[in-house]
């Protein structure tokens, strides 16, 4: 494709298209003659991944190079950020190029390869075999770095805190994400289109993320202050099956909708 047709696709003009691609960040053209350039589906790929982490994540240009370095930033990113990070890097470099060595990112983490073992061994993170080395994909690489910013607050082997503490994370992610995407495609199947049902995903995800945390952070306290008035031990250990927060709501009685059996 021309310029014009890769400026209508991805709604954004040529002067800022010839500036992604002489950041590095968006594949240069096929440029068979000097005044012709052919572009191609990867470039309107990477074009929508460097708009995506703009709008969504407020990410500058500067700190998506970064990134794609394994540059460790200041910001906090959410989860789908780095979802768009994986799409960039797979129309630079090539689907099987998603990934960053654990060499990269120990320039900036000491305890990286260290940490991404331990990770591994959970089953959070997956460590990938390449001829540079052993790699994870961006993905696990922020699992990682988010585990360095645990470091840095004191969670540490001399504090006897061990990437495998994570493990009660790890059972729990699992459970609920198996529970959201049954739940999710039982409710849509057949009833949503594709598109409609991937933009609710986009918005409800890091919504229900922040409700999750929320909820954890309330459920939390509510035990600290059972152990400071001696009571925790009182309590029943909470399971993914059954209430267990302290000073839980009781259940309020309320009219069924249901239809009583015919007799």
């Amino acid at each position: 494709m021309k310029m014009g047709e890769l400026e209508h696709l991805t709604g954004v003009n040529r002067e800022t298209i010839r500036v992604l691609i002489r950041k590095g960040l968006v594949p240069p053209p096929d440029k068979p003659k000097a005044t012709v350039a052919h572009y191609s589906d990867e470039h309107v790929r990477a074009i929508r991944a460097v708009r995506n982490l703009q709008r969504e994540h407020q990410v500058t240009l500067d700190e998506i190079g970064a990134m794609l370095r394994g540059d460790k930033l200041d910001k906090r990113l959410e989860a789908p950020a780095f979802h768009h990070l994986e799409n960039l890097v797979a129309a630079r470099f090539g689907e099987d190029d998603r990934t960053i060595a654990l060499e990269t990112l120990q320039q900036g983490n000491p305890h990286a390869e260290r940490d991404a073992r331990g990770l591994a061994a959970l089953g959070a993170v997956e460590l990938i075999e390449t001829e540079e080395g052993t790699a994870v994909s961006y993905t696990d690489a922020n699992l990682i770095g988010i585990w360095a910013r645990m470091r840095e607050a004191g969670f540490e082997e001399s504090a006897n805190f061990f990437p495998e503490v994570l493990d009660h994370y790890t059972k729990s992610a699992d459970y609920l994400a198996f529970a959201e995407a049954t739940r999710f495609i039982a409710r849509t199947e057949g009833l949503i289109r594709e598109e409609r049902a991937a933009d609710m995903l986009r918005t409800g995800l890091p919504l229900m993320l922040d409700f999750f945390g929320v909820l954890r952070m309330k459920y939390f306290m509510r035990y600290l202050t059972a152990e400071s008035e001696g009571r925790l031990h009182e309590i029943v250990p909470p399971r993914l099956d059954r209430a267990g927060a302290a000073d839980a709501a009781p259940r309020q009685e309320g009219r069924s909708n249901r239809k009583p059996p015919s007799k």
